[in-house]
């Protein structure tokens, strides 16, 4: 008997290349199918890629809202230094917040104890005066359950 293979049982125990588009090798038992793996792969490596890039995107996003309130808490605690009255504090927040929006009351102290309606008086002169609220973000990464903080927004200024 020679130690070459002919085709003999239902085409199973050819030899290597009488396949189509090339030499598959032969495996005990039949052949081995492999054309769905790399689908498989690229489906497991694309979405954690996807999520990695959405995460950047959502903690950009995140971020620059942070920054944007908190420069909108410093143009506040500015209009209290000189002297602004608490409403003035309050649209001056809400204006330079744009597009974004403050959640809740804000807070105003004067040397860290209550302040009056204006916070900056010439008894006050010199003193920190402090506005701040909490703020409530919400981090959305598809795939992953929603991240939830609360930080605070603090702006801070002397009294003139």
């Amino acid at each position: 008997m020679g130690t070459t293979r002919s085709s003999t049982r239902r085409g199973r125990d050819r030899d290597m290349t009488s396949f189509r588009g090339g030499a598959r090798p032969l495996v005990r038992g039949g052949l081995r199918r492999e054309e769905g793996a790399s689908a498989v792969e690229f489906a497991v490596i694309a979405s954690l890629l996807f999520m990695l890039v959405f995460g950047i995107i959502e903690y950009g996003r995140i971020y620059s809202e942070f920054q944007v309130l908190q420069s909108a808490a410093r143009e506040g605690a500015r209009v209290a230094a000189v002297r602004g009255s608490v409403g003035d504090i309050d649209a001056r927040i809400d204006e330079a917040a744009q597009p974004y929006a403050k959640q809740g009351a804000i807070s105003v102290s004067v040397a860290g104890g209550a302040a009056g309606d204006p916070p900056c008086s010439t008894t006050t002169s010199g003193q920190a005066v402090t506005v701040s609220w909490t703020q409530h973000f919400e981090v959305l990464i598809g795939l992953l359950p929603p991240l939830n903080r609360d930080l605070e927004i603090k702006g801070v200024f002397r009294c003139e």
